[in-house]
């Protein structure tokens, strides 16, 4: 997996009330020298979401991060749109 595209992922099971989503962006490269950032946003379908952004000064550490964001949300049941 590349660390060039958006990815977005749900989880829906309506016999818990449960309707998620999870979105990846891009790991960008920052205005600050030698930082990068890895932004995602989580929430319930249907509402406003949560923004989570995490800064690395390398980026080999952000694009381990960013995968390991994916595995985490494959592994908890949630599928890629």
């Amino acid at each position: 997996m590349t660390s060039d595209e958006m990815i977005r992922f749900t989880k829906v099971d309506e016999s818990r009330n449960m309707k998620r989503f999870y979105i990846l962006y891009p790991v960008y490269d920052t205005l600050l020298d030698g930082v990068y950032a890895v932004v995602s946003e989580y929430g319930r379908i249907g509402r406003t979401g949560r923004t989570f952004i995490k800064l690395f000064t390398d980026h080999k550490s952000a694009v381990s991060y960013y995968n390991h964001c994916i595995s985490k949300r494959i592994y908890h049941g949630y599928s890629r749109n």
